[in-house]
């Protein structure tokens, strides 16, 4: 249901109808409880109308009486000054007797057709007119009302002493102004008797009132009920609202319209609309509150409604959608996002202009511009002093930009305060310090940035200093200790050899002055290789290798040594053949340092994985085993010369392994990776593939 295009058109019909019923049950409400009658009857209601129609009728009556009878008013000025009673809707439901005294000045006939009658005392006032022209055509206002006397044409009606007030009208007339001068006087005392039918009332709202009244309790049920139905219709829409059928939020049909777009049409119409309504009321007021104006109010009000809360579905369509969907669909967000894209380009070309000036043209520049619009603004405010506004404003506006150069000077002092506060700890040898940049604009930005690289590359300079030396001291101690113990064993036992002792006894010595030989002549070999790989000395000689039969190769030649520890290999070859681009000689070195690290530091009776697999232009050959001691060392300590994975040094071996297997794959263009994962020692050979 929520997906449903049905439901959710059904639901705006029935929020549009029920804010309608709700507005018109508020109406109801509203005209039941001003009338009273929440409170009062119907009848009392009734009285109180028939009583302000009558009090209405006798009195613009008697005025109109004394107006025609005694006063000496044109017809052109009685029509736009009072009004006739019998022009009233209501005029066939009531008549009129008046009298002065005893004596029956207007006779109205047989009355015993009316139900309501009402006598009133009335004093009306009639106005006495002078009248003339002027043939000052050009100003309306020319004419005063002390300037009768210079009128170029007309009459002037002698009027009697004892006037109430005057009052002066002007009226165009044939392209003359005529001007009429009116006095008021007091009318004698009339007795209005005014007769009124019941049907009187039906142009009232008093009979709308009265239609109504049965129902002045519904009108409260139907207020609650419309409002509660109202929220739930609304409720669900913005629920519903740009949910698409497969329930993926986006907007849909009508929602897809930019909401500035969708909101000018229908503001535009609701307030067309709400204009019509205001009309439609007034043709009410005059023609009665027959059923077909009410029909075109409702009509009117559920179009506005229906306006107003597809507006509002639109716009919950859009919001629900990230990143400001409904601010950028919109035709002013566009264009917007493309002014704004514009001004940033034109702002970063206007900083790359600048930026290529030196910074002293810079500061130049800037001062010129400080000085040139302070200069330009005070002249400004001194050629406006004659003028109030300008004056003040041109004033504001020097004020303004002294407050702007003074802001730059007092920025500039803080910026190179700050940086030399920065380049001072950096002096005393805090390379750790950062000069700050969060407040720091343009070349002093800049200034700030190349100080901070600056120090962290004398960070990183001096911790790559501290290292080097920390590794020629453990260099030196290591390539001692290794040279040592081997020599010591061959001096020794030399020294023995040239002592008495018997035939086995020189064999065993013979026996470990060759082994610690040979230990002494691996440790120099592998000096010597590792110092021609690091020097680009080792003669490189790249040819296409099948990298299945190399491995096998490898494992071939260490499989006693493999079987010795207990060392399983398991090869996971692919089953075509994997070519790659290596130096065999080299290649075999590498494998054969892996495989002696694995026999020397892999734990006894575990597996050692081979695998082997082409990723796109390069051939990975991967040895993963698991440490017999723990791996307290990551990988790139591990990769340094001299160094292994037992700390205390039992093993046999020059700890360079590793080191000049990393160094040769680098030779021949390859990579070496070394993972730590606990006890889980992995190596990656990553050759070119063919």
């Amino acid at each position: 249901m929520k997906h449903s295009l049905t439901a959710k058109f059904l639901a705006i019909l029935l929020a549009a109808f029920s804010l309608v019923s709700a507005f018109g049950g508020g109406v109801g409400i509203v005209a039941m409880e001003s009338a009273g009658l929440y409170v009062n009857g119907l009848d009392e209601l009734q009285a109180q109308e028939y009583k302000s129609i009558s009090a209405a009728v006798a009195h613009s009556y008697a005025e109109l009486y004394a107006v025609n009878h005694l006063g000496n008013l044109p017809n052109n000025l009685k029509k736009m000054l009072y009004t006739n009673p019998a022009d009233r809707g209501d005029a066939e439901y009531w008549c009129v007797k008046l009298q002065q005294g005893d004596a029956v000045l207007v006779d109205p006939g047989p009355v015993d057709a009316y139900t309501f009658v009402k006598t009133y005392t009335v004093t009306p006032q009639y106005p006495i007119v002078s009248y003339y022209i002027t043939s000052d055509s050009s100003s309306p206002e020319a004419t005063t009302p002390t300037e009768s006397t210079e009128s170029s044409e007309g009459t002037e009606t002698n009027v009697p002493e004892g006037y109430l007030y005057t009052d002066r009208i002007r009226i165009w007339e044939d392209n003359w102004l005529a001007v009429y001068d009116l006095y008021y006087y007091e009318a004698p005392q009339y007795t209005v008797t005014v007769y009124m039918q019941e049907g009187v009332l039906e142009s009232s709202s008093v009979h709308i009132l009265t239609s109504i009244y049965p129902h002045r309790y519904d009108c409260i049920a139907l207020l609650a009920v419309s409002l509660v139905v109202f929220a739930a219709c609304l409720v669900f829409l913005f629920w519903s609202a740009g949910t698409a059928p497969g329930g993926e939020i986006r907007p849909g049909g009508l929602n897809r319209i930019p909401l500035d777009i969708y909101a000018l049409v229908a503001v535009g119409g609701i307030a067309l609309l709400t204009v019509l309504f205001f009309k439609l009321c007034n043709w009410m007021d005059y023609g009665g509150p027959h059923p077909g104006n009410l029909s075109l109010i409702g009509v009117n009000l559920l179009v506005i409604t229906l306006l107003g809360i597809g507006l509002l579905f639109a716009f919950a369509a859009q919001i629900k959608l990230k990143n400001g969907y409904w601010w950028r669909h919109s035709v002013i967000g566009w264009c917007c996002v493309k002014v704004g894209r514009f001004i940033r380009k034109l702002w970063r070309g206007f900083k790359e202009l600048i930026s290529l000036l030196p910074v002293i043209w810079q500061w130049l520049l800037t001062a010129v511009c400080m000085v040139l619009s302070t200069v330009i603004t005070f002249v400004l405010y001194i050629c406006a002093i004659g003028q109030a506004f300008f004056a003040v404003f041109f004033f504001l506006l020097f004020l303004l930009d002294l407050a702007v150069c003074t802001g730059i000077i007092l920025y500039g002092g803080y910026a190179f305060g700050t940086l030399m506060k920065g380049v001072r700890k950096m002096n005393e040898g805090d390379l750790s310090c950062k000069i700050p940049t969060k407040h720091l604009h343009g070349s002093f930005l800049d200034f700030a940035r190349q100080l901070n690289a600056l120090s962290e590359t004398a960070k990183i300079a001096a911790e790559n200093e501290m290292k080097s030396e920390r590794m020629k001291s453990e260099l030196i101690t290591n390539v001692s200790h290794d040279i040592k113990t081997p020599l010591t064993s061959i001096i020794n036992f030399v020294d023995l050899l040239r002592k008495p002792h018997t035939q086995e006894e020189g064999e065993q010595y013979l026996e470990v002055l060759q082994r610690q030989s040979e230990r002494m002549k691996k440790l120099i070999e592998d000096l010597m290789e590792l110092s021609k790989a690091n020097t680009g000395n080792i003669t490189v000689n790249i040819v296409r290798m099948d990298a299945v039969e190399t491995v096998n190769q490898a494992l071939g030649e260490f499989s006693d040594k493999l079987a010795a520890v207990g060392l399983v290999p398991v090869f996971r070859q692919p089953a075509e053949p994997i070519l790659m681009e290596a130096d065999g000689r080299l290649v075999w070195r590498v494998l054969s340092n892996l495989l002696g690290n694995a026999v020397k530091y892999a734990m006894p009776g575990t597996r050692l994985y081979i695998d082997l697999m082409r990723a796109e232009d390069q051939v990975l050959l991967s040895l993963k085993n698991v440490s017999r001691e723990e791996l307290n060392i990551n990988a790139d300590e591990l990769m340094e010369r001299f160094v292994r994975g037992d700390a205390a040094r039992n093993s046999e071996g020059s700890g360079l392994g590793l080191n000049i297997a990393k160094s040769l794959m680098e030779v021949q263009n390859g990579q070496l990776r070394l993972l730590l994962d606990g006890d889980l020692f992995k190596v990656t050979l990553i050759f070119p593939a063919v």
